[in-house]
């Protein structure tokens, strides 16, 4: 059975939650019996706080495919207790992609989403577009694929509203549309049909 783990902050462990029509779950429907959703979601956590968990929560487990989603709470504005400065953001995004290579698993990028300003005062969208423009940029050096959800979910019409719950988490739009996005690029990289489905007798 492959193994396919999110790994992320708060977006991610809310990716489990069926009423927001979790990724998470969602993906875990979509591969019933294919494959094993393993769900490392860590609410609060940035980057800073991934390198140092990324062997524990995501290589030990020997994932066939990685999702790796951070940069909402790295984003957060100097001077809030969250915030990484972008060039350290894509340094420990660098360095946990190489490591998940070197473990031969398959990667995803994606994005921080947008965000809301005038609910949420502790990010601005220019500040989170440069966490976006660096994670494009490591998935881009690495060689993998991206979802580009900062620009993705802009492209839903009153976004801030459809698509956000409270100005910065997904709401179950939001949920929809990064699930949607991780479906068709993984099956870019090896069609649901190519999963090896468990069964005895083909039932």
């Amino acid at each position: 059975m492959r193994k396919i783990v999110c790994f992320g902050d708060t977006i991610t462990e809310m990716g489990s939650v069926l009423e927001l029509r979790g990724f998470a779950a969602q993906l875990a429907d979509r591969y019933v019996r294919r494959a094993d959703v393993l769900i490392r979601g860590f609410t609060g956590y940035t980057t800073n706080e991934a390198v140092k968990i990324l062997k524990s929560a995501v290589l030990d487990e020997q994932p066939d495919f990685v999702i790796m989603f951070f940069g909402m709470n790295d984003s957060a504005l100097p001077g809030q207790i969250q915030h990484v400065p972008v060039k350290q953001y894509r340094r420990n995004m660098r360095e946990m992609a190489q490591k998940v290579a070197m473990a031969g698993a398959w990667l995803v990028v994606v994005t921080p989403p947008p965000v809301d300003e005038k609910r949420i005062k502790s990010r601005e969208m220019e500040h989170t577009a440069l966490y976006a423009d660096a994670a494009r940029q490591v998935a881009s050096d690495m060689q993998v694929p991206v979802v580009d959800l900062f620009s993705k979910i802009q492209e839903e019409e009153n976004w801030p509203k459809t698509c956000l719950l409270d100005g910065l988490h997904l709401s179950a739009n939001g949920m929809n549309r990064l699930y949607e996005e991780l479906a068709k690029t993984l099956d870019r990289m090896k069609p649901l049909e190519d999963f090896e489905r468990i069964s005895v007798n083909g039932i």
